[in-house]
């Protein structure tokens, strides 16, 4: 039996693009139409994720979140939302709830396949990170409480600027992975928003000597002409 994926959309062509690309990574998916279904849903169901088609007149998304971290407390699923394209709004208002990753449509299918590989009961046990309950992030030292949007590396909070945050953030869902800068910027900046690729590396240079603050030692490495990883192997080798 595949793995269960409910998607709550109400935009029919946008559940069908995500069911084929479900279909075909071998999952299945299932078509709730509003909040109160997608509650329902993950209340009756062993889910491995819910994908949230998000829009301003459909509801509200904190309140979704919340009823269902309440329902379900250990037991909730990741919860990954869509974003209309250039919405920086709604994609504040996403993000203040602490759900395991927001897309901005168009979105990057490359990332979303990425996104559903973790999801898979193959990839358990591959990573480094580890979530736990109200929405925490950690590695190595580092802990992200993403309901306050707080950062603290053994007990010493850590000060970010929000783009910092997020790229933190997009690093610790999934450490050791290579992001290239393109990605960093769909991650981190509103969509729509032109970034060069130098102002990503400054960004990415103030997130690393922040944490080298704190942690006494890098643990961004940078892939020559690709991209960044959050990656601890680096810090023990040098420290060997």
């Amino acid at each position: 039996m595949k793995p269960l994926i409910l998607i709550c959309s109400r935009d029919y062509e946008f559940y069908l693009l995500l069911a084929q690309i479900l279909n075909m990574t071998g999952f299945e998916p299932s078509l709730v139409e509003g909040a109160e279904e997608a509650l329902a849903g993950v209340k009756s169901h062993d889910l491995v994720a819910l994908i949230v088609d998000y829009h301003s007149d459909a509801f509200h998304i904190s309140d979704l979140v919340s009823q269902i971290k309440e329902a379900l407390a250990d037991k909730t699923p990741p919860i990954a939302v869509f974003v209309g394209a250039g919405n920086q709004q709604l994609y504040l208002e996403v993000l203040k709830t602490g759900v395991s990753e927001i897309f901005m449509r168009p979105f990057n299918p490359e990332r979303f396949l990425s996104y559903l590989s973790d999801l898979s009961p193959d990839a358990s046990g591959k990573s480094c990170m580890k979530r736990t309950l109200g929405n925490t992030l950690i590695y190595a030292e580092i802990t992200m409480h993403l309901d306050s949007m707080r950062v603290d590396c053994d007990g010493l909070d850590v000060q970010l600027s929000p783009i910092e945050f997020r790229l933190l953030q997009h690093f610790l869902q999934k450490p050791g992975y290579v992001f290239s800068r393109d990605a960093l910027i769909e991650a981190a900046w509103p969509q729509g928003t032109f970034v060069e690729p130098r102002t990503v590396d400054v960004h990415v240079g103030r997130l690393r000597r922040g944490m080298r603050r704190v942690l006494g030692r890098d643990i961004i490495r940078t892939v020559r002409a690709t991209g960044y990883a959050l990656d601890e192997r680096q810090s023990a080798e040098r420290a060997s």
